[in-house]
C-alpha cells in the first residue's frame, strides 16, 4: 500500500512541475528607462540559491517581443523555457519542466557582456493533500516526509487547488485580513512562504490540533515557539523553511473533508500583542523565560 502511495505522489510530481507559468503578483511594469541604466538589459534573479521552478525576470531597455527576447537570450546549459512578457520591457523566463537539480544555469544576453547564474537546489517539491490533511515534501524523486498541516475550512476559506510556485519568504510576518467578524491581525507569524497570492505555508502557534481543516485558506503547520513561549509542538514549520526556497514547486489536490464548523480558528486578540513581550522565531532564550503558555491564549473550537 505504501509503495503504491509513493508511486502516486512521484508521479504526480511529474505532473505539476510542467505547470503553467504564474506571474509574481507584484510583477515590474513601466518604462525602465526611468532607472537611469545604460544596460542594455537587467536579470533579476530570485535567490542565490533557488527551487527548480524559480522564475528569471529579465528587464529590457528596449522594447522587445518573447520571440524576440528568445532570439536573443542564450542559456547553459540548453533546457526548453516559455518566455511570458509582462510588457513590452519586462519578461518573466521559466522552464517548460523543471531547471536541473543542483545546477548552476547560465544566461547570456547575446552580443553583449550581460550574464546572470541561477543556482537551483536538488530536485525539491511539496504536495499538499486537501484529502488528508497532510504535506508531502520529495527530493530526488523520493518522499523526504510527509507533515500533519490544517488547510483552509469549506466552503469559503477552502484552499484552492492547482499548481505553484513559492514565491516569497519571510520568517516572521504581519498578516492582517478580511472583515467585520471574519477579520484577522496577527504579528509574530512564523515562516510564511506564499505560494499563491496571499497564501502561504506558515507556523500558527495558536493551533496544536493539525490534520484538519482550520485555517483562512494559508497551510498551517505546527511550531515550537510563540510569542509567550513554547508550545509544545513540533517544528514543522521551521523545518519547512530550511527545505525549501523560492521557487520550490507545489502542488495542491485533492477534496477538503467537511467539518462540524465552517468557520476558521479563531485567532489571538490583538490587544495581547500590547502586554506580552514581541519574540523573533528563533530566540529561544526568550521565549523559554516567558511564564505564560500559549495554549492558554489560544480559542478552542
Amino acid at each position: 500500500m505504501f509503495q503504491q502511495l509513493r508511486m502516486s505522489l512521484l508521479g504526480l510530481a511529474a505532473l505539476f512541475i510542467t505547470a503553467t507559468m504564474m506571474i509574481p503578483p507584484h510583477a515590474p511594469h513601466g518604462d525602465p528607462r526611468a532607472l537611469g541604466t545604460t544596460r542594455p538589459v537587467i536579470f533579476s534573479i530570485a535567490a542565490p540559491k533557488a527551487g527548480i521552478k524559480a522564475p528569471v525576470q529579465l528587464t529590457t531597455m528596449t522594447a522587445f517581443t518573447p520571440s524576440a527576447v528568445r532570439a536573443r537570450l542564450e542559456i547553459r546549459p540548453r533546457i526548453p523555457v516559455l518566455i511570458r512578457a509582462l510588457g513590452p520591457h519586462h519578461f518573466l523566463i521559466m522552464p517548460r519542466k523543471t531547471w536541473p537539480g543542483n545546477s548552476i544555469i547560465r544566461f547570456h544576453w547575446a552580443h553583449t557582456n550581460f550574464r546572470a547564474t541561477l543556482a537551483t537546489d536538488d530536485g525539491r517539491w511539496l504536495a499538499v493533500d486537501l484529502s488528508t490533511q497532510t504535506l508531502i515534501a520529495g527530493e530526488n524523486g523520493r518522499i523526504v516526509r510527509t507533515l500533519p498541516v490544517s488547510t483552509g475550512v469549506p466552503p469559503r476559506w477552502s484552499t484552492p487547488p492547482g499548481t505553484f510556485w513559492i514565491y516569497r519568504r519571510v520568517v516572521d510576518d504581519h498578516m492582517v485580513g478580511g472583515q467585520g467578524h471574519d477579520r484577522w491581525d496577527v504579528p509574530h507569524v512564523p515562516y510564511a512562504q506564499y505560494f499563491n497570492g496571499a497564501i502561504a505555508f506558515h507556523g500558527a502557534w495558536w493551533n496544536h490540533r493539525f490534520g484538519r481543516p482550520a485555517s483562512h485558506g494559508c497551510v498551517q503547520l505546527s511550531t515550537n515557539e510563540s510569542p509567550w513561549g513554547p508550545t509544545g509542538d513540533p517544528a514543522n514549520a521551521e523545518w519547512l523553511w530550511h527545505f525549501a526556497d523560492i521557487g520550490t514547486p507545489v502542488i495542491v489536490y485533492g477534496h477538503t473533508p467537511r467539518i462540524s464548523r465552517d468557520t476558521p480558528l479563531t485567532y489571538p486578540s490583538p490587544a495581547l500583542f500590547r502586554t506580552r513581550p514581541s519574540i523573533h522565531p528563533g530566540n529561544r532564550a526568550n521565549t523559554r523565560s516567558a511564564a505564560t503558555s500559549v495554549r492558554s491564549m489560544s480559542s478552542s473550537l
